[in-house]
């Protein structure tokens, strides 16, 4: 996958928007501010980005663990060659994103007690636990619109769902919420996808189970 990283860049100007502003804002809502602000950059008149969500993919997975390892950058490939001797053990591979000064680690709680005892050493590593991972794989089409990832985070936040970490990607969209805001997001996003194809094929046949 492809990664805007833009929690990197959030990371970098943190600092200086506590200094102009006199508070600290989270990473989240820089990194919403951030992806609005790139899509007004475009200049070429794109599709509504509600009416293109047709043939995209949706997953629920609950019981999930978001590790935040913070580390300089030196030491990101002794880490993940450490955390690396257990993933044959894994129930899947974990998602992996190395930002600016950590890495986050998003998985299973089962896999997470196998990494545990990786991360015993590292002071600075801090977890979230019951925790809910929504993975929206994009059609083509989506993937090159404009603003179609402000469009899904502003969909849920106007829901009430509160989105804990997004990685945002050109195929993919990973968001990270609370346990109990999972069902609820699932099924924004599913009648979305839904509402979009009827609209674009007339197509009313029901949801599918999630997945």
């Amino acid at each position: 996958m492809k990664l805007m990283n833009f929690h990197s860049l959030a990371e970098l100007i943190q600092p200086q928007i506590k200094q102009l502003s006199g508070r600290e804002p989270t990473i989240n809502a820089l990194v919403v501010a951030i992806k609005r602000f790139s899509d007004t950059l475009s200049n070429d008149k794109s599709p509504d980005a509600s009416r293109v969500l047709k043939d995209a993919r949706i997953s629920l997975s609950s019981g999930i663990v978001d590790v935040t390892i913070r580390a300089p950058k030196t030491q990101f490939s002794t880490i993940i060659r450490e955390l690396s001797e257990v993933w044959s053990d894994l129930s899947e591979f974990p998602h992996i994103f190395p930002l600016s000064n950590s890495i986050k680690l998003i998985l299973p709680g089962e896999d997470y007690a196998l990494v545990r005892g990786k991360l015993e050493h590292l002071r600075e590593a801090t977890t979230q636990a019951n925790v809910a991972k929504l993975t929206l794989n994009l059609s083509p089409r989506a993937e090159m619109t404009p603003g179609i990832a402000s469009y899904i985070t502003e969909l849920l936040f106007r829901n009430g769902v509160n989105i804990l970490d997004a990685f945002l990607g050109y195929g993919d969209i990973i968001m990270v919420v609370d346990d109990r805001d999972g069902p609820l997001a699932y099924d924004v996003l599913q009648g979305e996808i839904h509402g979009s194809a009827r609209s674009r094929s007339g197509n009313h046949e029901p949801a599918p189970l999630r997945g």
